[in-house]
């Protein structure tokens, strides 16, 4: 039994429309009649002003519906106010019945706008492609017929390009499919989209009795849809593919570069892995990370299995060698792109530091830039904050490895905080740059107790020249460190950590030696490259206070970033 010709659209006019009128013009033994009613709504008599009249002017059939007076509801709502709306519904509801050729002549007259359809839509039409058959095994065969348009045949659809699921030669349901073939406009200019109508018996079988949906799950027209998608890649839209997937492999191959953990596979290989609308490094990231996350947890189960066998009294595979390779190459694959990811990110913060310490230096005598100065600062160790503090984990993170290797992982640190938030009992607003006391990582152990070793370390804007006159680069270092002595330090959370009375103090200032500076550490001791100048604490005070120059820390901490580089063999 054919499915459709319910007259459930007819039943749709008298609910939306208070006036309905029809005339139709037929032909018979008696030549050509034209038939006229008013289709109304009620328990009786829906027909009124029925008449047949003999055709005098007319030789061609046809049918001609007046719909007026919408009804106070919701379709009143949601009904297009402008004709210019409502045609375009009309042609994009209808685009795959009028592209096919499967509908009747239509002219769709609205206030005083008039279309001819299909030589409207067929107008939309820059070229037909090959029927391509989609070939599947829960569904049967698919027929795929393939259509290149200009934009405005998708203006009021969901999405560029197009899948229509067509059922009975009725369109039944359309959905987007940009996201499963990549890309959306096309063409030298992209100024086309892509339409295609399939069918097939299985779509026929499942389609409800008044053709506006399917019986089967979304789960199955997401399946139709994914395979029709896949033949759209490979055959219809071949050459557009390519082009685009080439483009998606060289910002992958980018991506990689930068960021080498990811590069578990070829580029090639990594690329069929990600979603085909992926071309952007932050989305081929999202894709790959839950990849990555799988492969270590396969590498950890395997590693474990090894592990677990030789602990046992099992007696070893005759593959056991094979397969205990296979995991320590895996595991050695990853440290090395994981170590060349981290490489390559150090020697990023330190090519952006030494362009930064230029651009400050180039300023005008006399001129600051507190941005810029604030920014080298900021770019060695976040400003205005504790490393303690469990609410700004994320923005604690740091690179003073720039200043030493050993406080790579520093947690206990207070950078440009004043002393009143840092010591007990204080209310001093003077602000060291950068305060470390870590107790666990470089400067001491965890649990060390008083503490024995701290680190002081201020910076100065590279090139500055003029210090005041009363400016002593010891003098505050040690009105920093009599402070730290007189009152114990106060962890974010409130624990008191006292200092040692013999504690060491490792005191820097990080500066160039120019200008008045030049002059206040004259008599100071030249440090081991010549350029940097050292004063140890003497008296009440063990340690040291060490002049680092910009120039010598960036350089000092570029050469011990090539031992990584040439670790990983960059």
């Amino acid at each position: 039994m054919d499915k459709g010709g319910k007259g459930v659209g007819r039943l749709l006019w008298l609910d939306m429309f208070a006036n309905v009128h029809i005339q139709s013009t037929f032909k018979c033994e008696e030549g050509f009649k034209t038939r006229s009613f008013d289709f109304s709504l009620g328990n009786s008599q829906q027909i009124k002003n029925h008449e047949i009249i003999k055709s005098a002017s007319s030789r061609k059939t046809g049918t001609i519906v007046t719909l007026s007076g919408i009804r106070q509801s919701d379709y009143l709502k949601r009904f297009p106010v402008r004709a210019g709306n409502f045609t375009k519904h009309f042609g994009s509801h209808f685009f795959s019945d009028f592209i096919l050729q499967k509908a009747p002549k239509t002219y769709l007259s609205i206030s005083d706008k008039s279309l001819n359809f299909p030589e409207h839509i067929l107008k939309l039409l820059v070229e037909e492609r090959d029927e391509v058959v989609v070939e599947t095994e829960e569904y049967g065969d698919l027929y795929l017929k393939n259509f290149i348009c200009l934009p405005a045949a998708s203006s009021d659809l969901e999405g560029d390009n197009q899948l229509h699921y067509i059922a009975n030669d009725r369109t039944v349901v359309s959905r987007k499919i940009d996201g499963l073939i990549g890309f959306k406009r096309f063409g030298k200019t992209e100024k086309v989209v892509f339409h295609g109508c399939v069918s097939g018996d299985f779509l026929d079988k499942t389609v409800n009795q008044e053709r506006t949906n399917f019986t089967f799950s979304e789960a199955i027209s997401k399946d139709i849809a994914k395979a029709c998608a896949k033949k759209i890649r490979k055959k219809v839209l071949k050459k557009e593919t390519r082009k685009f997937d080439g483009k998606r492999k060289k910002t992958l191959e980018k991506f990689l570069d930068e960021y080498p953990s990811f590069g578990f596979a070829s580029s090639k290989k990594l690329l069929s892995r990600v979603p085909k609308n992926a071309v952007k490094e932050e989305q081929f990231a999202r894709a790959l990370i839950p990849l990555r996350i799988r492969r270590d947890i396969e590498r950890k189960k395997t590693i474990q299995k090894v592990v677990d066998l030789l602990a046992s009294e099992k007696s070893v595979p005759d593959d056991f060698q094979k397969e205990l390779s296979k995991a320590v190459e895996d595991v050695k694959q990853e440290e090395q792109r994981q170590l060349t990811e981290y490489v390559l990110r150090r020697k990023m913060v330190l090519d952006v530091l030494d362009v930064l310490i230029r651009r400050v230096r180039t300023l005008a005598s006399g001129k600051r830039d507190f941005q810029l100065e604030e920014s080298l600062h900021e770019f060695i160790c976040p400003m205005k904050i504790r490393g303690d503090d469990p609410t700004k984990i994320e923005a604690s993170d740091h690179d003073l490895w720039v200043l030493d290797e050993r406080l790579v992982f520093s947690k206990y640190f207070a950078s440009d905080v004043q002393n009143k938030k840092i010591l007990e009992d204080s209310e001093d607003d003077d602000r060291p740059d950068l305060f470390l006391f870590d107790r666990l990582h470089g400067l001491g152990i965890e649990g060390e107790e008083p503490l024995t070793r701290v680190m002081l370390v201020e910076f100065k804007k590279p090139g500055k020249k003029s210090y005041q006159d009363k400016y002593l680069p010891n003098n505050q270092i040690l009105r920093y460190i009599a402070k730290l002595k007189e009152q114990s330090i106060e962890s974010y959370d409130g624990e008191p950590i006292r200092l040692a009375p013999n504690c060491v103090f490792h005191c820097f200032i990080v500066a160039d030696i120019v200008g008045n500076l030049k002059d206040h550490v004259a008599s100071w001791d030249v440090t081991a490259n010549g350029r940097g100048r050292w004063l140890p604490l003497r008296g009440d005070y063990r340690g040291s206070i060490e002049v680092i120059q910009w120039k010598d820390l960036v350089k000092d901490a570029m050469s011990r970033n090539r031992g990584f580089i040439a670790a990983v063999g960059l």
